[in-house]
């Protein structure tokens, strides 16, 4: 359960290390190109770019978008947040 306004405020999220999955998720974000297939388990979301969406505000990779923000916009904006965050956050063990 989230706090009440924790959408908007970033101090939140709880410091972490991040799952493998999740780490999985936003090197996908980094790299994909339009038409790419939603990676698992995301792909059987019954909205999987809400879903993406929702990870990577939850890990702190983007801001929660406006609800009337494009998606392609967001998506855009996603990958370049992504590979920024992974520059930011080598894997466990490997330092830059």
């Amino acid at each position: 359960m989230r706090r009440r306004g924790a959408w908007t405020d970033p101090a939140w999220r709880v410091q972490r290390d991040v799952s493998l999955a999740d780490r999985h998720l936003v090197e996908w974000v980094a790299q994909a190109s339009v038409g790419d297939q939603f990676p698992e388990p995301w792909r059987w979301a019954s909205d999987p770019s809400e879903s993406i969406v929702r990870s990577l505000v939850a890990l702190g990779v983007i801001e929660r978008p406006a609800p009337e923000a494009n998606l392609a916009d967001v998506a855009r904006e996603a990958g370049v947040a992504a590979r920024a965050w992974l520059a930011e956050h080598p894997p466990a063990g490997e330092t830059t």
